[in-house]
């Protein structure tokens, strides 16, 4: 049964049984429209979801006061790849790119290794296999050409990435 972890349980919430939850899915509407959730591989079914600035919100069936929400502090969460809501034209999963390789001008630079997202684009952080110069970059529709799931390659626009690329020293 392939799961794609979406996050984990920071702390109960209110005194009704519901849980906050720290989404690290790069699509917090995607999450909203999931009917059925694991916790430490037990199946939950959603009763609510909150997508709050200040976090998501679920409320499970079964789960029913503060107590048993405090229960599931900390643990992971995650979903069946198969009940998973269509996503739209150009939208991935990070469980689906982490791990993808890096590739300029039809040679591999590096491997995604992480997805930061603090803002109005994520920033990938890129493990440089060449010259060992890990890097970061804001992922803009200018500079990603193609994702390839399948092949777990992303192309990129090599004049573009040159002007927003971070190295680290």
């Amino acid at each position: 049964m392939d799961k794609i972890v979406i996050g984990k349980v920071i702390k109960p919430q209110g005194i009704k049984g519901e849980i906050k939850v720290d989404i690290t899915a790069s699509d917090k509407q995607l999450v909203s429209k999931l009917k059925e959730i694991y916790i430490d591989n037990v199946s939950y079914k959603v009763i609510s979801v909150k997508n709050l600035v200040n976090g998501v919100f679920f409320k499970l069936e079964g789960v029913d006061d503060r107590n048993q929400a405090e229960l599931l502090r900390g643990m992971q969460v995650s979903f069946k790849r198969d009940k998973m809501p269509k996503l739209e034209e150009g939208r991935y999963l990070i469980a689906d790119i982490i791990g993808s390789e890096i590739i300029v001008c039809e040679k591999t630079i590096g491997i995604l290794d992480n997805i930061l997202q603090y803002g109005a684009a994520d920033v990938y952080v890129v493990k440089g296999i060449n010259d060992n110069r890990d890097f970061m970059f804001p992922c803009l529709k200018t500079v990603l050409l193609k994702v390839d799931i399948d092949n777990k390659k992303i192309y990129l626009n090599n004049e573009i990435l040159e002007q927003i690329a971070v190295y680290e020293d």
